[in-house]
């Protein structure tokens, strides 16, 4: 993956095309190791100098050496144009770039629409491989109901872990792992780096929405209520009241990714975290424990017949309590799926 900005991003891809095995080997004797891969990675552009040095030593020809001088002006322009920090001001470059710009204007312009042509078929190939991984994991976005769990860290793992697995897809294979979970702050800490890595700003205001709002979930998600039959006590519980924020803010980490389009190499999409269902997802719990109970009370209603001289309809009385187990068994399933897709 290379640097965020998509104008780097295309002379990263044709930087990288130039260095071969032979004169990458010239290079490190021509520009620093860090240099190289700032250049080949879209973080900075390589010094004009060094650039021709290196030309030179690859035995390129004049009409090549031509093209990348303007190659290098179209993105140092762009650069200035911008205002990027990737630029850096070297002495005596800016009038190069003038000087340059000055002799070949027309073919100037005609390498810059070429590099937005490029960027528009690198971007349309990127969303395309980028929709495959994205589509696997918007069946784990959140849901809007309400969850129960001690705290709000219990009740907003969906969110979280759909944000950790999100992550992942942006992280470079070297430094990849699948921790069994995920920390609040772990989450926020790796919304706050995409924009710098994804050239898309909404991450940072994303992360700062997330922080505000788990911020008064600790604060005034609690309460203190009665508990006890005999005796009345006192305990303090959590109510979740964010599962609506967090079925938003699933949706918006969903389309920022989109936005983002260009996952790192290799992406992976990891399995969710495994949590106990039947706590977490209250409505699945209630039709979990209502089939035993809905098929002893179905089939409780043939003892009657045993002891009437009437006929007993076998089939009808068996059949039944099978019909109310199978329906409630597919509506287990269908609550199982809406509290955690995966």
């Amino acid at each position: 993956m290379a640097g965020p900005d998509p104008h780097m991003r295309e002379f990263a891809r044709e930087f990288r095309s130039l260095l071969g095995p032979g004169a990458y080997r010239e290079s490190r004797a021509l520009m620093s190791t860090a240099e190289i891969s700032r250049a080949c990675n879209g973080y900075r552009l390589p010094p004009i100098g060094s650039l021709r040095a290196l030309l030179r030593a690859s035995a390129a020809t004049p009409e090549e050496i031509e093209y990348w001088e303007l190659r290098w002006v179209v993105a140092y322009q762009h650069l200035e144009a911008s205002g990027s920090r990737l630029l850096v001001r070297r002495p005596g470059e800016a009038e190069q770039v003038r000087a340059i710009a000055e002799q070949h204007p027309d073919r100037l312009q005609a390498i810059a629409d070429g590099v937005l042509e490029q960027q528009d078929i690198t971007r349309k190939r990127a969303r395309l491989a980028a929709e495959k991984e994205l589509a696997k994991l918007d069946h784990s976005i959140p849901n809007a109901r309400p969850k129960i769990g001690y705290g709000p860290a219990a009740c907003w793992v969906d969110l979280t872990d759909y944000l950790r697995r999100l992550l992942l897809l942006f992280t470079d294979p070297r430094k990849r792992k699948n921790p069994d979970g995920a920390t609040m702050q772990e989450i926020l800490a790796g919304l706050a780096r995409l924009p710098d890595l994804t050239g898309v700003t909404g991450w940072q205001q994303l992360a700062d929405d997330i922080a505000t709002a788990y911020d008064k979930a600790q604060r005034d998600g609690w309460e203190v209520t009665l508990t006890g039959a005999d005796t009345l006590s006192m305990a303090e519980a959590y109510f979740d009241r964010y599962a609506d924020f967090r079925a938003e803010a699933g949706q918006r980490a969903a389309q920022l990714a989109r936005q983002s389009v260009f996952l790192a190499a290799k992406p992976v999409v990891f399995p969710p975290t495994a949590i106990d269902l039947d706590r977490y997802d209250p409505p699945r719990s209630h039709y979990r424990h209502a089939v035993p109970v809905s098929a002893a009370c179905a089939s409780a209603l043939a003892v009657p017949w045993l002891f009437t001289d009437a006929p007993v309809p076998w089939l009808g009385v068996g059949t039944y309590p099978i019909i109310v187990f199978l329906g409630l068994l597919v509506t287990i399933r269908r609550a199982r799926a809406q509290a955690r897709p995966d």
